[in-house]
């Protein structure tokens, strides 16, 4: 597999997250140059127009679409 990135090779890992423990991981797919993770959900956040995406405040994570 290609990474869509950089055109590298990707291959499939388990992955963790490290806040959550060991019993948080799942399969996808890591990029061996550039790192990049490939799966099923950023995929889809990256497809999503963004009149879809909730709007943040990066300070107090306040709903800005509402407003």
């Amino acid at each position: 597999m290609t990474c869509l990135r950089c055109g590298g090779l990707v291959v499939e890992e388990y992955l963790l997250n490290p806040r959550e423990g060991s019993l948080s991981g799942f399969h996808g797919s890591r990029c061996v140059n550039c790192g990049a993770i490939h799966d099923d959900v950023i995929h889809t956040n990256q497809r999503m127009t963004p009149s879809l995406k909730r709007v943040r405040s990066p300070v107090a994570a306040v709903d800005v679409a509402s407003r």
